[in-house]
């Protein structure tokens, strides 16, 4: 997909480089490399993890080695010192039928000791030369997997410095506001759809675990994904943290009216204005449920709460989470992305299919 968004992008630039066209495109494939890039962040943490496990179970095996030696070393010494045919000398060298027994029985029991020493040995030095060998792949994965993100991350800087130069000519001209100001319209109807399709998605889920429920099998994604645990969401009206620390509302809930443009647009949530920092951050704690790129808003963010309560969060960039992952109220999930009316956060507040005021929840400053 990343590879089909570069071919178009090269066509697009060969007729006509600075369109918003170009722009959506390079946005679209910003979105998959940021992806890509968690990604492997996630593959390389993995196999960081089975390198110090795998380097853990060496230690051991190198000490369950010489521990080992040493154990049959203590045990051909002994046989040294009795010479030859000592066994037998041992035997009829005793004083009674009771006492010739029990060094026969002594005797049996130190030569399977032994054998079995012998065979843990042969199989503990099997194991550890296997685990070396595993290490040494690991390691040979992971350093290509560095490579890769180091490569991609390269690729991503590239095409954002590429996007600047778009997006700065695309600013002189006023009636690419007015577009990108009616692609939002349309968009609210594929967010609406998106919450939708979120929705009866959690209550298939819902259904699938009351099943298993009944059939006495709980799975671990329970435990994940068990809403009614996490922070109660309704109770934090009035009080919501603000997803952008230092930031003002550029565009308010409901009707607004563009003197410029003169268009009246609908907003399901507000225009957050980025002032010293671009960071965002979740609101609450919750599953990333959703990241797409939606025309208009860019890449966009949508966290599942409790009670069927959902936060959306648009013109994002750096995601920093994945889809599935769960978050907590201040974990930062990414940077306000730079449209072409500045760095502004879309941020919208549903409750199963209701949009809400954002205005209402968010605490006053």
């Amino acid at each position: 997909q990343i590879k089909s968004l570069e071919n178009e992008l090269s066509d697009l630039s060969k007729k006509e480089k600075n369109n918003l066209t170009v722009l959506k495109k390079m946005d679209q494939q910003n979105l998959l490399l940021n992806k890509r890039i968690k990604n492997l962040e996630i593959e390389e943490k993995d196999k960081e993890q089975k390198i110090s496990s795998l380097n853990a179970e060496i230690a051991k095996l190198k000490a369950r080695v010489k521990k080992l030696q040493n154990e049959y070393g203590k045990h051909l010494v002994w046989l040294y010192k009795q010479g030859e045919n000592s066994t037998l000398k041992y035997l009829f060298n005793a004083e009674s039928f009771n006492q010739m027994l029990i060094r026969y029985k002594y005797l049996s029991y130190v030569h399977k000791e032994s054998e079995r020493n012998v065979n843990e040995l042969t199989d503990t030095r099997i194991k550890l030369a296997s685990n070396i060998e595993k290490v040494k792949i690991e390691l040979a994965e992971k350093i290509k997997l560095k490579e890769e993100k180091a490569n991609e991350q390269s690729s991503l800087n590239k095409k954002r410095e590429e996007r600047q130069v778009v997006l700065k000519s695309l600013k002189k001209d006023k009636k690419n506001v007015s577009v990108e100001i009616d692609e939002k319209r349309k968009s609210e109807i594929i967010i609406k759809k998106l919450i939708a399709e979120l929705i009866e998605k959690e209550r298939e889920r819902e259904r699938k675990l009351r099943t298993e429920k009944l059939k006495g099998n709980i799975d671990n994604f329970e435990y994940d994904f068990n809403y009614s645990s996490f922070q109660n969401f309704a109770e934090l009206k009035g009080v919501l943290a603000w997803p952008i620390k230092s930031a003002k509302i550029g565009r308010d809930f409901g009707e607004n009216k563009n003197d410029k443009t003169k268009t009246v647009t609908l907003n399901y949530g507000v225009d957050i204005i980025a002032r010293d920092s671009k960071e965002v951050f979740a609101v609450a704690e919750g599953i990333v449920s959703a990241i797409e790129w939606i025309p208009g808003y860019g890449s966009v963010l949508i966290i599942t709460h409790r009670d069927n309560f959902r936060t959306v969060y648009g013109h994002l960039t750096d995601i920093n989470v994945l889809e599935g992952n769960k978050v907590y109220a201040g974990d930062l999930i990414g940077n306000v992305s730079e449209s072409l009316e500045g760095s502004i956060l879309h941020f919208e507040i549903w409750n199963e299919r209701n949009y809400q005021n954002p205005q209402d929840w968010l605490v006053k400053r």
